[in-house]
Protein backbone atom coordinates (compact mmCIF):
# COMPACT_ATOMS: atom_id res chain seq x y z
CA UNK A 1 0.00 0.00 0.00
CA UNK A 2 1.46 3.27 -1.16
CA UNK A 3 0.36 6.94 0.65
CA UNK A 4 1.08 10.14 -1.14
CA UNK A 5 1.71 12.98 0.36
CA UNK A 6 1.41 16.50 -1.80
CA UNK A 7 2.69 19.44 -0.67
CA UNK A 8 1.43 22.66 -1.94
CA UNK A 9 2.67 26.32 -1.48
CA UNK A 10 0.58 29.29 -2.00
CA UNK A 11 2.33 32.21 -3.39
CA UNK A 12 -0.36 35.38 -2.81
CA UNK A 13 0.25 38.17 -5.84
CA UNK A 14 -1.59 41.28 -5.76
CA UNK A 15 -2.98 40.52 -8.87
CA UNK A 16 -3.47 36.32 -8.87
CA UNK A 17 -3.07 33.58 -7.25
CA UNK A 18 -0.25 31.01 -7.85
CA UNK A 19 -0.12 27.32 -6.71
CA UNK A 20 3.18 25.50 -7.19
CA UNK A 21 3.32 21.77 -6.46
CA UNK A 22 7.13 21.77 -4.41
CA UNK A 23 7.22 17.93 -3.90
CA UNK A 24 5.29 14.77 -3.69
CA UNK A 25 6.66 12.51 -1.38
CA UNK A 26 6.20 8.71 -1.43
CA UNK A 27 5.93 5.93 1.78
CA UNK A 28 6.09 2.87 1.15
CA UNK A 29 4.54 0.77 4.01
CA UNK A 30 6.46 -2.08 5.22
CA UNK A 31 5.83 -5.46 5.02
CA UNK A 32 4.64 -7.83 7.26
CA UNK A 33 7.99 -10.05 7.02
CA UNK A 34 9.94 -6.76 7.13
CA UNK A 35 7.71 -5.82 10.50
CA UNK A 36 8.16 -9.07 11.80
CA UNK A 37 12.13 -8.84 11.31
CA UNK A 38 12.38 -5.85 12.95
CA UNK A 39 10.33 -6.97 16.03
CA UNK A 40 12.34 -10.17 16.51
CA UNK A 41 15.41 -7.87 15.90
CA UNK A 42 14.54 -5.79 19.11
CA UNK A 43 13.15 -8.57 21.24
CA UNK A 44 16.48 -10.84 20.90
CA UNK A 45 18.00 -7.57 21.70
CA UNK A 46 16.08 -7.20 24.73
CA UNK A 47 16.77 -10.41 25.71
CA UNK A 48 20.37 -9.91 25.76
CA UNK A 49 20.15 -7.08 28.13
CA UNK A 50 17.76 -8.96 30.66
CA UNK A 51 20.63 -11.69 30.51
CA UNK A 52 23.11 -9.44 31.04
CA UNK A 53 21.18 -7.99 34.39
CA UNK A 54 20.35 -11.72 35.22
CA UNK A 55 23.85 -12.77 35.24
CA UNK A 56 25.24 -10.11 37.55
CA UNK A 57 26.24 -11.07 40.98
CA UNK A 58 23.48 -10.59 43.69
CA UNK A 59 24.51 -7.23 45.27
CA UNK A 60 24.33 -6.07 41.57
CA UNK A 61 21.35 -7.56 41.32
CA UNK A 62 19.73 -5.94 43.70
CA UNK A 63 21.40 -2.12 43.41
CA UNK A 64 19.91 -2.55 39.80
CA UNK A 65 16.57 -3.40 41.27
CA UNK A 66 16.58 -0.59 43.86
CA UNK A 67 17.64 1.86 41.03
CA UNK A 68 14.54 0.94 38.73
CA UNK A 69 12.28 0.52 41.64
CA UNK A 70 13.66 3.55 44.25
CA UNK A 71 10.40 5.76 42.60
CA UNK A 72 7.97 3.48 43.62
CA UNK A 73 9.42 4.17 47.46
CA UNK A 74 7.73 7.85 47.46
CA UNK A 75 4.11 7.64 47.88
CA UNK A 76 1.10 9.22 49.90
CA UNK A 77 2.09 7.30 52.94
CA UNK A 78 6.53 7.44 53.27
CA UNK A 79 6.77 10.42 51.63
CA UNK A 80 6.44 12.78 54.81
CA UNK A 81 8.41 10.23 56.65
CA UNK A 82 11.46 10.49 53.98
CA UNK A 83 11.23 14.06 53.63
CA UNK A 84 11.48 14.30 57.38
CA UNK A 85 14.61 12.08 56.88
CA UNK A 86 16.25 13.20 54.19
CA UNK A 87 15.80 16.71 56.23
CA UNK A 88 17.84 15.19 58.93
CA UNK A 89 20.64 13.84 56.47
CA UNK A 90 23.45 14.14 59.27
CA UNK A 91 21.47 11.99 61.68
CA UNK A 92 20.71 9.31 59.28
CA UNK A 93 24.08 9.29 57.00
CA UNK A 94 27.06 9.74 59.56
CA UNK A 95 29.89 9.43 57.01
CA UNK A 96 33.08 10.83 58.23
CA UNK A 97 33.87 13.25 55.78
CA UNK A 98 36.82 15.40 56.21
CA UNK A 99 35.45 17.71 52.85
CA UNK A 100 37.82 16.15 50.29
CA UNK A 101 35.05 13.83 49.00
CA UNK A 102 33.16 16.27 47.17
CA UNK A 103 31.65 13.32 45.08
CA UNK A 104 29.56 11.49 47.87
CA UNK A 105 26.38 10.75 46.98
CA UNK A 106 23.24 8.93 48.88
CA UNK A 107 21.40 6.00 47.56
CA UNK A 108 18.59 8.41 47.26
CA UNK A 109 20.09 11.23 45.22
CA UNK A 110 22.57 8.59 43.06
CA UNK A 111 19.50 5.74 42.24
CA UNK A 112 18.08 8.24 39.52
CA UNK A 113 21.13 9.85 38.30
CA UNK A 114 21.71 5.37 37.58
CA UNK A 115 18.47 4.91 36.52
CA UNK A 116 18.89 7.29 33.57
CA UNK A 117 21.83 5.89 32.42
CA UNK A 118 20.92 1.88 32.74
CA UNK A 119 17.16 2.82 30.81
CA UNK A 120 19.50 4.83 28.34
CA UNK A 121 21.64 2.25 28.18
CA UNK A 122 19.13 -0.87 27.50
CA UNK A 123 16.88 1.39 25.15
CA UNK A 124 20.20 1.63 22.81
CA UNK A 125 20.78 -2.28 23.13
CA UNK A 126 17.11 -2.96 22.13
CA UNK A 127 17.40 -0.32 19.03
CA UNK A 128 19.74 -2.19 17.67
CA UNK A 129 23.34 -1.31 19.39
CA UNK A 130 25.07 -0.19 22.37
CA UNK A 131 25.85 -3.90 23.66
CA UNK A 132 29.36 -2.84 24.84
CA UNK A 133 28.27 0.74 26.21
CA UNK A 134 25.52 -1.05 28.41
CA UNK A 135 27.90 -3.32 30.04
CA UNK A 136 29.59 -0.25 30.35
CA UNK A 137 27.06 1.00 32.21
CA UNK A 138 26.40 -2.41 34.12
CA UNK A 139 29.99 -2.01 35.72
CA UNK A 140 30.07 2.01 36.20
CA UNK A 141 27.02 0.96 38.25
CA UNK A 142 29.10 -1.48 40.51
CA UNK A 143 31.28 0.97 40.72
CA UNK A 144 29.12 3.77 41.83
CA UNK A 145 27.52 1.68 44.71
CA UNK A 146 30.98 0.11 45.90
CA UNK A 147 32.43 4.07 45.90
CA UNK A 148 28.72 5.63 47.01
CA UNK A 149 30.16 8.34 43.93
CA UNK A 150 28.40 9.15 40.55
CA UNK A 151 30.62 7.45 37.86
Amino acid sequence: MKTTNTIILVVRNNKEKEEHYMATTTKRSISSYELRRKYDTWMRNFKYGIEQLVNEDENTQKHIYFILLQECLYNKTTSPFLSQMYQRDEDFYKVDNDGADTQHLDDYQLAPLLRKKLLEAIEEVITGGGRKKFRNVISKIKQSQEVGAFI
